[in-house]
Parts: C-alpha cells; structure tokens; sequence
C-alpha cells in the first residue's frame, strides 16, 4: 500500500515513525509507573505480619540448618491471572527461604500457614475485584466501580496483584516491579493500559484497606515467652525434637475473618477424651503408622511414606505451607477443565478467601483446645512420665518415652525432621484441603474431577534432609475426595497428627467454604 493511503490513529495519514513514536511513549509512561510504584504502595502498605519477625532459626528451630534450595523464578507463561498466581505463591515460597549471604530480602514477612493464606486472599481478591470491574457478571465485595468500556484486562491484573504483593512483601518490591514492566509492556493501547493501571490500583487500594487493622499485625510468640505452655497431660507442648521455640499462630484465632462473622462459630467439636476407645484407636494407628523406621518401629508402607511427604510443605525453603500446595492444584485443576481467564480469578478468590478464613478458624480451635502432638502424647501415655507424672489415663494405650515420629520432612534443610510448632487439633492441612476441595466441589458442581498432580516435594528439585534430591513423582486421583482424604491422612502417616484431627479439620474446611462460597461473588441479578 502506498504511503499516501495509509492511515494512522484517529484517521490520520500515517507517516514513518509513528509506530516508534507511540511505542516510545508507552515506554516512557510504563517506566514512569515503575519508579513511582513503590512511592504510591507504600502509602498503603499492609505488613500484616509479625511487628517483630522471627529469625529462621525461631522458626525452624537450632537443630535445622538450611541448605541451598534450588529456586527458579515463575515462568510467565498461560494467562495474566495463571501469571500471577505463580509469581504470588512462588513469592510465597521465598519468604519461607532465609536470604542468602549478601542478600536484602527479608525473611517470613508473611511466616507460616495463617500468615500465607491471608496474604494471598489479599492478592487474588484484588485480581478478581478488577477482573469483575471490567467483565461485570458478580457483585463486587468491595464495591468496586465498573470499568471504563476499553480498559486492559491484562493490565488491570498485574497492577492490581503488584500494588497487593508489594504491599505484603516489600522486601521483594523489585522483583514484582520487573514482572510489572514486562506484563504492561505487552499491551499495545495506551489509553487501556492507563485506564487498566489505574482500576488495578483502585482494586488492589480497597482490599489492603479492608484488611487494615484485621488483628494480624502481631509478633509471634516465643514458647514460655509470650505463651506459657501448661505441664498437664494431653496439652500440648514443644517439640522436643526440633525444640523450635515459636508458638506459631497463638494469635491467630483473634484474626478478623474475610467473610465469617467470627471464627468462633466454627469451632470445632471437642477432641475425644483421652480415656475413651476413639482416643486409644487414634493413638494406636499414629504409633503404627508414623514412626520413623529407625528409631521407632513401623508398618507404614513405602508408598505411605511417599504419600506423607508429597503432602507436606511444611514451611520450608522454597516451598513454603500449604496455601501455596492448594493453590497449585486449584490451578491445574482448572487448566485441565479448560477454565477461561475470569472464571479462573472468579475461582481463585473464592479458594484463597475460604482457605483463609479456614486457617482463622482452625488456629482458634487449635489454641482453644491446645492437644498435644503425637509426639508428646505417645512419649508420656505411661504413669510417671512427663510434667505431670499422671499419664493419659487409658489403658489400652502404652507409652514409649523415646518415640520418634517420621516428622514433617525437613526439605531443602539439613537437619531433622520436626513436628509443626502448634497444637494437633484440629490439622491445618485437613482444613484447608477442605475448604480447597469443598470450593472446587461447589465451584464446578460435582466431586468427580479427576486430575494428576506433582507436588514441589517430588519434582525432581527439591532435596530432602540428607541433601538427595527426590525423583519426579506424580500423583493421580480419581475424585477430589480422593485427593482430599488422602491430604489428611498424609499426616498420620508424618506421625504429627491423630486421625480425628484429620476428620475434624476436614469437616470444619467444608463448612468454611460452604459460607464463603455462599456469601462471596454472587451472580449480579
């Protein structure tokens, strides 16, 4: 075509040099975003983490020694919102890493399962708020404004998911402001990228908002300072392997919820009573199935084992707690189902509210009732052991004051495996899941999805505690109650929980997610 016919923006003859000229300017106008991004977050900023952070050695413990994980950035590959998910939860899994030598990041800004599960409710309510501001078809949470017609989907996303990010990890500020530069250069409007900027803003402003002053902004406490554990049998205590010093989430249950009107009203029921035949039954597989194969005997088969570890993310480099496992299933989930971009932020945010929510309420259970571990419980079952001298007071259970448990897999550590740092019941990972599995249940109507997964603990990168790095290992499930039962039981097979924890948590997952699905992003009528 001939120069003379040949139109630009608006009708104009389009001369040489004006894609260049616009191009540059775009350029221009995204760097300006960049430099002034972590001026206009911090205005907002929301630690939401502990006012004084615990070291990883109060983390994990004096006997853990961290090795060298191997960490590799997320691929920006598949949609904004699959994008961004994986940079929110691998940022996740770096906050649970202590900072190499010479390093700035901090480490556990967003430390343990509450912590992380809160953080990225924040980030995928602000992805989806924006999402809905521009597709409409849901109530908006927050009240959101719908979007000018022509505003950048893609934009509006990764701003909104930066302005939470940088907010609740600002020690790794610049790593979000590269993947923020990369995302708004690929769009070619700039009136869409400028109206997606400034709705991603609005977004990610009102939930850092909403969450401000929520009762998470507090130190954890250190065990017999700031929490005094109490000598009587069946509470629970430290860890006498690890000896990690933190009563992690001793607050937590003090949280405000996204949804629940108080974590409270889903407590869960009392534990079995340490006489009764639940309690002895309970003890009786944990101490059959969780021992550690060396010190304590065993009948747990390999692929228990197997099972036990794929599970895990026990807080540790690189893989962080289980909020981000869930997460990474949610997403393959809806991947193979074939799930679009808004319906995925829709999903997303109903999984990361419920599962926070859950976490609230399974940490007030858990500090209300304050059983102890298995550990603890097999270890001083006999008269004349313990604090207390009493026993369990069940006779069909018999003690073994040296019992080791085959512990939470110490991963990309050197150094024992450990029993988490806060009380069995209800189990944390059965109340996630459940809420994880009870969302994607009522999201997509119908238990029997089948899906394979490869969890961080077996993809061929992660070492375990003697520096080996574990094999790629899938996992294939045939219903996501499969999925879901299993995640529980993976517990006992660790030797840290008993089985009513499972069933406890399980349940109180399901009536999380139950009331924030019902209550959260309704159709728009």
């Amino acid at each position: 075509m001939p120069l003379s016919r040949r139109r630009g923006q608006n009708g104009r003859p389009w001369v040489p040099g004006d894609f260049a000229l616009r191009r540059t300017a775009r350029i221009e106008w995204v760097a300006r975003i960049a430099f002034a991004a972590l001026g206009l977050v911090a205005a907002t900023a929301l630690p939401a983490r502990a006012a004084e952070l615990r070291t990883a050695a109060e983390f994990f413990g004096p006997l853990l020694e961290v090795a060298s994980p191997l960490r590799r950035p997320a691929p920006l590959a598949g949609d904004v919102v699959r994008r961004w998910n994986a940079i929110a939860i691998d940022a996740s899994g770096l906050d649970h890493t202590p900072p190499a030598a010479g390093e700035t990041r901090a480490f556990g800004e967003q430390l343990g399962p509450g912590r992380a599960s809160r953080a990225m409710a924040i980030v995928h309510v602000a992805v989806f708020e924006a999402v809905n501001a521009i597709a409409g078809g849901h109530q908006s949470w927050l009240g959101l404004r719908a979007a000018a017609k022509g505003t950048s989907l893609d934009a509006a996303v990764a701003q909104a998911a930066h302005d939470a990010l940088v907010a609740l990890y600002p020690s790794q500020a610049n790593a979000f402001h590269v993947r923020l530069v990369e995302e708004l250069l690929r769009v070619r409007d700039l009136r869409a990228l400028v109206r997606g900027v400034e709705l991603g803003r609005r977004a990610a402003a009102a939930v850092l908002a909403r969450r401000r002053d929520d009762g998470s902004d507090h130190a954890e406490p250190l065990y017999g300072d700031g929490f005094h554990p109490r000598d009587a049998a069946g509470w629970w205590r430290q860890d006498p392997i690890s000896l990690s010093p933190v009563a992690l989430g001793a607050h937590w249950g003090a949280v405000r919820p996204f949804v629940l009107a108080s974590a409270a009203d889903f407590r869960v029921p009392p534990p079995p009573a340490m006489t009764s035949p639940e309690y002895a039954a309970a003890y009786a597989e944990v101490r059959a199935l969780g021992g550690d194969g060396v010190h304590s005997l065993t009948l747990r088969t390999q692929q228990q084992t197997d099972v036990g570890i794929y599970w895990a993310y026990d807080g540790t480099p690189s893989l962080c707690a289980p909020p981000r496992l869930y997460n990474q299933i949610a997403v393959a989930i809806a991947t193979e189902r074939g799930t679009g971009v808004v319906q995925l932020a829709r999903l997303l945010a109903l999984v990361n509210v419920a599962m926070a929510d859950a976490g609230i309420a399974a940490w007030e259970s858990k500090y209300h009732y304050q059983l102890w571990r298995p550990v603890t419980g097999i270890r001083e079952s006999d008269p004349g052991s313990g604090p207390s001298g009493t026993g369990d007071g069940n006779d069909d259970t018999i003690g073994d004051p040296d019992w080791m448990p085959l512990g939470a897999p110490a991963s990309n550590l050197a150094g024992p495996n450990f029993t988490p740092p806060f009380p069995a019941y209800p189990s944390g990972h059965a109340a996630f899941g459940g809420a994880l599995f009870q969302t994607l249940r009522r999201f997509y109507g119908t238990d029997a999805i089948a899906f394979t997964f490869t969890s961080d603990e077996w993809n061929g990168a992660t070492r375990d505690p003697d520096g080996n790095v574990r094999p790629l290992r899938p996992r294939s499930f045939a219903s996501l109650s499969q999925a879901e039962e299993e995640n529980g039981q993976s517990r006992i097979y660790l030797g840290i929980h008993w089985s009513f924890d499972k069933t406890a948590g399980i349940a109180q997952g399901r009536r999380v997610a139950d009331a924030v699905t019902s209550r959260l992003y309704a159709p728009r009528r």
